[in-house]
């Protein structure tokens, strides 16, 4: 999942409870953003504690409270050309599906190249 903002946090919330990557696989989440206090309206895995940390660690971390079961590993990469030392084409190969959860059309044109 590249992004773990609101979109995210609905989507990480919905795979912990669905039991996605509880019996085997792994939830792959990278956002490179950090909590700002106007995410917590919209953010609702995210807490005032959280503020000024990264997304996506405390996306996992919240997801796997509501289902100690999931698979979750965390990354603060952005996904973009820069980055494909990490997000190769093995990466993305290994996966099964890929969800977009960006906020800006530039990322998820990248993102669905």
């Amino acid at each position: 999942m590249v992004g773990s903002g609101a979109l995210g946090c609905e989507l990480i919330k919905a795979f912990a409870m669905i039991g996605l990557a509880c019996d085997g696989g792994t939830v792959h989440m990278t956002d490179n953003d950090n909590i700002e206090i106007s995410n917590l309206n919209r953010q609702f895995l995210f807490r005032q504690p959280d503020v000024g940390k990264s997304k996506s660690q405390c996306a996992a971390r919240t997801a796997k409270v509501m289902n100690p079961k999931l698979n979750v590993k965390d990354y603060m990469t952005i996904v973009a050309p820069n980055t494909e030392e990490v997000f190769n084409d093995q990466f993305w190969e290994s996966l099964n599906f890929v969800v977009n959860a960006v906020d800006n059309i530039k990322a998820r044109l990248y993102v669905d190249q």
